[in-house]
Order: C-alpha cells, then sequence, then structure tokens
C-alpha cells in the first residue's frame, strides 16, 4: 500500500514538472517572437491606442449630450429611470482607451530601449573597456 502511494505521488510529480517544463519553454518562445516583432507591436499598440481614445472621446461627448438633466436626473438618482447607455459606457470605454494608452507606452519604450542597445553594439566595434 505505502509503494502505491508512493509510485502514485512519484507519477504526479513528475507529471508537474513535465507541465512546468512546458509552460517554461512556451513562455520563452512567446518571448522571442515578442522580442522578434517588437516594432510591429509597437506600431500596432499605437495604432490601437489611437482609435480607442478616438472612441472614447466620441462615447464622452456622446454621455455629454445624453446625460440626463433636470427631474429626469433625480428620476435616475432616484432609481426610478434608467441612465442612457452611452453614459453608463462611456467610463468603460475611457478605461479601455487607458489600458491601450499604457500598453502603447510600454511597447514604445521597449522598441526605443532595443534600437539604442542595437546602436550601442555596433558602435562598439567589438572594443572592450
Amino acid at each position: 500500500m505505502k509503494q502505491r502511494i508512493r509510485d502514485r505521488i512519484n507519477a504526479v510529480s513528475d507529471q508537474i514538472l513535465d507541465g512546468a517544463n512546458q509552460i517554461k519553454g512556451g513562455a520563452s518562445s512567446v518571448a522571442d517572437a515578442i522580442d522578434r516583432h517588437h516594432e510591429q507591436i509597437a506600431d500596432h499598440a499605437d495604432s490601437f491606442a489611437k482609435a480607442t481614445k478616438l472612441a472614447a472621446g466620441v462615447a464622452v461627448a456622446g454621455a455629454a449630450v445624453a446625460a440626463p438633466t433636470g427631474l429626469a436626473a433625480a428620476g435616475v438618482a432616484v432609481g426610478l429611470l434608467s441612465a442612457p447607455l452611452i453614459v453608463t459606457a462611456a467610463p468603460i470605454i475611457a478605461s479601455v482607451a487607458g489600458v491601450a494608452v499604457t500598453i502603447s507606452a510600454g511597447a514604445s519604450l521597449y522598441t526605443k530601449f532595443k534600437r539604442k542597445r542595437s546602436r550601442n553594439a555596433g558602435s562598439s566595434g567589438g572594443q572592450d573597456a
């Protein structure tokens, strides 16, 4: 009985180790792909950030126009009426735009870092300090 338990524990631990190695290999290949295509990723992230900023601007403008005023605002506050969908969605759209801008900034900074690093590696000419 004890041997069967030991064997089962060993089998499960081997499976866990195999899974961890597969995850490590997958993460490494994703990191390599990001490193190879960082300029394209930065360009696409920038385009997506610009599009979401535009959508957020339109949503906020629409929410400002559609926001209830007067007695309708009081009815929304009390819960008798519901706010227009654009008023509810505008903060969510603005949050998505904020995340997209953050990702775009990170990708842009990474691309700048890689360019500077490659220029510095090329200008050293193999000389040791």
